[in-house]
């Protein structure tokens, strides 16, 4: 679950578009992003303040507040809009490459996990969302 979080203190380490900072509430990791952190020039003992999405591991920084008191804005890319999944059509290019499904699809992120056989080989197959076989994995034992 994530939720808005501030932050202020003072940067102790610096990589790449992110930082971390240490503050009266601990250490935390803030990530500008790559197109955030363009222009700026952070370096350790500055102090700033961090506003943004409380992730488990880090802040997704929308709002970086400098001890001179400039703020920048990071945007961020707009997320993706999500690809309808269907199971059935995995089944189907599952079939069309040659393999038998033997059981039902299992949806994940980015792909459905597709058991199936082929020439009396076990498999599992990654067909992605928009309908292509990424994988073909040898089933493991149980």
């Amino acid at each position: 679950m994530s939720h808005h979080h501030e932050a202020t203190g003072t940067i102790w380490a610096v990589f790449g578009h992110r930082f971390a900072l240490e503050g009266p509430g601990g250490r935390i990791l803030a990530d500008l992003g790559p197109e955030g952190a363009a222009g700026l020039t952070l370096t350790p003992g500055d102090t700033v303040t961090v506003a943004g999405e409380r992730k488990p591991t880090e802040i997704k920084v929308h709002r970086l507040t400098l001890g001179d008191g400039s703020v920048h804005t990071v945007a961020r890319p707009a997320k993706a809009e999500s690809t309808p999944a269907d199971p059935q059509a995995a089944l189907g290019v599952a079939r069309v490459a040659g393999y038998a499904p033997s059981g039902e699809p299992k949806r994940k992120p980015k792909h459905f996990e597709v058991p199936a056989t082929r020439d009396g080989a076990a498999f599992t197959l990654h067909v992605t969302l928009d309908g292509h076989l990424r994988k073909a994995e040898p089933a493991r034992a149980a």
